[in-house]
């Protein structure tokens, strides 16, 4: 997961009305996205060759500037983001036997360039925080983060 986070006000009402001249920011983004998990093994020099990704879903969402966040947004010390932005989740499906993080974590990337790219003209100071691995299903080490099951108490 990732974010793009806006510093001009006006912003995300261009994007949100398909009013940039570039054309419609999320559906460029989510190609982006899913081009760039397919091209891994070309950017990261380590990164296993020609994983079989068998299934991926790039998924964009609008960051209202009034939204309540469950965590901080910003890692930049002292930077208060007011202004919305952009949320970023890629997954990747695969039933080879090496994981496809590095895949999920370049179509997040892809995506949130493509959104700066975009936006850029009209927002010096736009920023990618926050891009993690939010979870992982299977494996080695098994599910953990947002796929960990969750513990139920009998009462």
């Amino acid at each position: 997961m990732g974010l793009v986070l806006f510093s001009n006000p006006e912003l995300l009402g261009i994007v949100q009305k398909y009013a940039l001249e570039k054309g419609d920011v999320l559906a460029v983004a989510r190609v982006a996205g899913i081009m760039a998990v397919k091209s891994t093994s070309s950017l990261i020099p380590l990164a296993h060759n020609n994983v079989a990704v068998e299934g991926c879903t790039v998924k964009l969402s609008f960051l209202e500037p009034s939204e309540e966040y469950e965590e901080p947004l910003t890692t930049t010390p002292g930077a208060k983001q007011t202004f919305g932005g952009v949320r970023i989740m890629v997954t990747c499906e695969s039933t080879g036997k090496t994981g496809v993080e590095m895949e999920a974590m370049c179509g997040v990337m892809g995506a949130a360039l493509t959104v700066v790219d975009m936006c850029k003209g009209l927002d010096k100071g736009i920023t990618v925080e926050n891009v993690k691995i939010v979870g992982k299903k299977g494996g080695k080490s098994g599910n953990w983060g947002i796929f960990a099951e969750k513990e139920t108490t009998s009462q």
